[in-house]
């Protein structure tokens, strides 16, 4: 088979090989074997390049037969390069084998080309997870309650991992929220409005506790490359609380 292919990790294997998980348009996240060209010739297949690629195998491992590059390297340095490794793991640990998913590989591009361009990195990568999460099917409702009740922009909720939004009236509750926001926030946040501080500040906690839960705790270790600047705004019972500013 052929297909466009980014690469995305790669690790030893065998004398003379290596594993390479590569993200391809037509066939999502593929992992394969990768033999290197002689030694005086040596060269492991780099990142941020996107390549064509051959291969073949019914197997979750495939054999890879040829890469063959269609574009120049974009070249990352410092925070763009850090956030583009956060986004390889959260494609690792997040997508299947072998699922089509067209958009993922779109949204890739779009994420690497814009670290490119030295755009602001917070806004592109909280982007880039809300995109991942869309396409996977995990995405998180901040327009409606786990009731289905649309979203009041001046009513306070509380949200859970497991149960969503709910509205929360200034009671104790039995079980601790990840956090409290507002309802025009939590729209703000389902518009995308990425300029808006509180929008971000609100997504990066949410984001944090949302890919704890689907990664089950695991740790993701490319988040100590990142600056690391714990929440400083509003907590109630010592739970970050966002409201409108």
């Amino acid at each position: 088979m052929r297909a466009a292919a980014y690469v995305i990790h790669t690790r030893p294997f065998q004398d003379s090989k290596i594993l390479l998980d590569v993200l391809t348009y037509e066939q999502g996240l593929v992992r394969g074997v990768w033999r290197l060209p002689k030694k005086e010739a040596r060269v492991i297949p780099g990142s941020f390049l996107c390549y064509e690629m051959d291969y073949v195998g019914r197997s979750d491992l495939k054999t890879i037969k040829s890469l063959e590059a269609v574009k120049s390297a974009f070249s990352l340095e410092g925070l763009p390069l850090y956030a583009a490794f956060y986004a390889h793991e959260l494609l690792v640990k997040l997508l299947p084998l072998n699922l089509p998913l067209p958009d993922v590989f779109t949204l890739y591009r779009w994420l690497i080309e814009s670290l490119h361009t030295g755009a602001p990195i917070a806004p592109l990568l909280r982007r880039f997870e809300v995109g991942l999460f869309s396409d996977l099917g995990m995405a998180i409702d901040m327009s409606s309650t786990g009731r289905g009740e649309a979203v009041e922009a001046g009513q306070m909720y509380q949200f859970n991992y497991k149960l969503g939004l709910r509205p929360y009236y200034g009671d104790i509750p039995k079980q601790t929220p990840v956090l409290f926001v507002e309802g025009q926030v939590a729209l703000n946040y389902h518009s995308g409005q990425w300029t808006d501080k509180q929008v971000l500040s609100l997504a990066k906690e949410l984001h944090r506790n949302w890919l704890d839960g689907l990664l089950n705790g695991k740790p993701i270790t490319s988040r100590r490359l990142l600056p690391q600047q714990p929440f400083q705004g509003e907590r109630h019972l010592g739970v970050p609380i966002f409201r409108s500013l």
